[in-house]
């Protein structure tokens, strides 16, 4: 039969795969166990059971046992739907050429025609090729039931949507955009003639919707909006968003993928806004010296993890990049291939001003881009804007921190003037910095509390990263120049200029924690010339350049999302008093007192309170068990500020692995059926629900 709705005969074919087929089943319990009938059925069940392999045998000998051209052509497009669900598109289109090849009737030409165009989209292959499809189709629609029919306009439409979706990245875009228009008004047309108002105007809304992700494309659309109020009575706006995700960085372009290709929002329906450049704007600012300290390797297929850096499953850094520790402009282009082969809706240079919830849900999302200040309107919003742009350096850390240079400012250690350097903070950041001024001929001398290089824990968020460690022996071993000094447990107390030019560094000693237990360590010492020093005298260190503070991060959500998280330590809402809030968040506090529904905030303080604010959480935002903010419903944390308890979900592969259960809370609350998709995040370990399988430990070093 020739299907009469924009969606694509082959996509129920895919679909009533995965569903329930009782009226097939019922249809063919007269048929024989041999028969094809009852062998494409035989197929569908065990689809259902997942048993792949065994439905594919049974559809191909449906194929085999087919008693008449009707039942042969029948086999065939089962099975070419069934290459198609398991991804097998160059089978799917094999298959379909061979039911071309027995096809005799124009009209079952287009089934044929419309499943042909759904495999090349959904295998990423050039537009063109599905609208070529498409075309045909409309032509045997238009011959065999006449250009005013309604099966015209679907023909015409669903040509009009291929065409829209083109635009992006055509060189014709205008010829295109004047060709969808026209394509869809006809099909405007059609329907207003057969009296189908509604579904008139369905068509033209679908295609503004389309077009909502080219706003220039969009502005020249006023045609199809005057076709809209024409059919409506009403002038067409956009529905708002299923999700805005803060961020293009690994968190957001790993969140948007996921959402968009194994939830399947559309996506056109999950905006990415980027205030920096590009995608991955975070790493392009990295020193150029700084890798990533987790390896890559692309172990996919032979282990249930895949690649450590990796942000979606099927994809590998190592691969791509032939790296096992990229540079931060590598990993910038990974994410960006990536995005771009997802087909991600990413809006850049475009800053989050505000996010401010909706009477009756969502959120008004008031961003800058352009200059120009404008309100999106988001069913759910992801805050994915990351840690390294927003460094902790407080003037009021110590005396004379603003005197200060924060790593993250650092473009290049080797070309940083002069030849020695004073290094606060003796982490990550401050070994790297170490190791590389030292690989660069500089002295570096690195002041800690803590001294980490000794430290030995059960989680790598919480020690040295063997990288690093090998590193800082390296440089640190007998016989290299110049060696970098480690000095600890040392707290820095002011930093003032000097009299004589340059800068003095005054530190304190503390007390010496007891050492961690390391029972049958294998580990080889550091060997520093200023290695643990525990002198009784205050530390005052002089450095022609300023001091460089590897404090760490405050991170994005402390620095611009406060108004929108509940932290650690701070007074819960009942304990809050609303007048002395300011505006904004007193309303936002009586807002959350009328609407949320008290069940769900109940369990979220409830899940609140269990979270301590020592350790790793201190000062943490508090999320619920799907990370959703305990604060404003409906605003969801991923990537490497998001804590539970005492676990830190710092390092990428640990935290994608949460970006199933932010995916599945908002699907859900879509109205979406989420079954299979997180199903399929199980497989690729990218569901964690049960947190304790994950070992942790917390120190000072968070």
């Amino acid at each position: 039969a020739v299907l009469r709705k924009p969606r694509g005969p082959f996509a129920m074919l895919v679909a009533s795969l995965a569903g329930a087929t009782i009226a097939a089943g019922a249809l063919y319990l007269y048929t024989t166990r041999e028969s094809s009938p009852a062998k494409i059925a035989e197929s569908k069940r065990l689809f259902r059971k997942k048993a792949y392999e065994a439905s594919l045998a049974a559809a191909t000998e449906a194929c085999q046992l087919a008693a008449d051209g009707s039942q042969h052509r029948t086999a065939l497009l089962h099975l070419a739907a069934l290459h198609h669900a398991m991804n097998r598109f160059d089978d799917s289109l094999a298959t379909l050429d061979k039911v071309e090849a027995v096809v005799t009737d124009d009209l079952d030409l287009v089934p044929l025609l419309h499943a042909r165009a759904e495999v090349l989209e959904a295998a990423d292959r050039p537009l063109e090729l599905a609208a070529e499809q498409l075309a045909r189709a409309r032509d045997v629609r238009r011959r065999a039931s006449g250009p005013e029919s309604m099966e015209a306009a679907y023909a015409a439409f669903n040509l009009a949507r291929v065409l829209t979706l083109q635009l992006q990245k055509a060189e014709d875009a205008a010829a295109l955009l004047q060709q969808a228009e026209s394509l869809v008004l006809e099909a405007h047309g059609i329907a207003l003639a057969a009296g189908d108002a509604t579904q008139a105007a369905t068509f033209v809304d679908e295609i503004l919707e389309l077009l909502t992700a080219d706003s220039a494309a969009c502005a020249t659309a006023s045609q199809l909006r005057a076709a809209y109020l024409e059919a409506s009575g009403e002038e067409w706006s956009p529905k708002p968003l299923d999700v805005l995700i803060v961020g293009a960085g690994a968190s957001g372009v790993g969140m948007g993928i996921l959402l968009t290709k194994v939830f399947r929002l559309r996506p056109q329906r999950v905006l990415l806004v980027e205030r920096g450049g590009g995608v991955g704007e975070s790493f392009l600012r990295w020193p150029r010296e700084m890798r990533f300290i987790s390896p890559s390797f692309n172990q996919q297929g032979w282990t249930k993890s895949f690649d450590l850096n990796s942000i979606a499953h099927g994809t590998s850094p190592a691969y791509t990049l032939h790296a096992q520790h990229p540079s931060g402009t590598q990993y910038a282009d990974y994410i960006n291939e990536i995005a771009e082969a997802a087909k991600l809706n990413v809006q850049l240079r475009t800053e989050v001003l505000s996010v401010a919830p909706i009477d009756g849900g969502g959120f008004n999302v008031r961003v800058r881009a352009a200059g120009e200040e404008v309100t999106k309107r988001s069913r759910y919003v992801v805050w994915a804007a990351g840690e390294f742009q927003y460094p902790r350096e407080s003037p009021d850390a110590f005396a004379g921190a603003g005197l200060c240079t924060h790593n993250s400012r650092v473009r290049s250690w080797k070309e940083m003037p002069g030849d020695e350097y004073v290094l606060i903070g003796g982490y990550e950041s401050g070994v790297d910095a170490a190791v590389n001024l030292a690989k660069a001929g500089k002295q570096a001398t690195v002041l800690a509390s803590t001294g980490t290089w000794d430290v030995q824990t059960t989680d790598p968020s919480t020690e040295l990263a063997p990288y690093t460690a090998e590193r800082l022996r390296e440089v640190t071993a007998t016989g290299f120049s110049p060696r970098p000094k480690l000095m600890a447990p040392l707290r820095v107390v002011s930093v003032e200029r000097a009299s004589e030019g340059g800068f003095n560094v005054a530190a304190e000693w503390q007390a010496a924690p007891p050492p961690p237990p390391m029972s049958r360590s294998m580990r080889k010492p550091f060997t520093s010339p200023a290695h643990s020093t525990l002198g009784r005298e205050d530390v005052v260190l002089h450095t022609a350049q300023p001091p460089v503070l590897c404090t760490g991060f405050e991170g994005s959500v402390a620095s611009a999302a406060r108004h929108l998280f509940k932290f650690a330590g701070e007074a819960a809402p009942d304990e809050a008093d609303p007048s002395s809030a300011s505006p904004p968040a007193k309303d936002l506090l009586e807002q959350l007192a009328r609407d949320a529904d008290d069940v769900a905030k109940q369990s979220a303080e409830k899940h609140a309170a269990r979270e301590r604010a020592t350790g790793c959480a201190a000062g943490a935002p508090l999320l619920t068990s799907e990370d959703e903010s305990t604060k404003v419903p409906g605003v969801f944390l991923v990537g490497p500020s998001v804590r539970h308890g005492k676990l830190s979900f710092c390092f990428i592969y640990k935290f994608r692995q949460r970006f199933g259960i932010v995916a599945n809370a908002i699907c859900r609350g879509l109205g979406r059926d989420t079954k299979s998709a997180v199903e399929a995040c199980r497989k690729m370990d990218m569901f964690l629900d049960d947190l304790s399988c994950c070992q942790g430990t917390c120190g000072e070093t968070c």
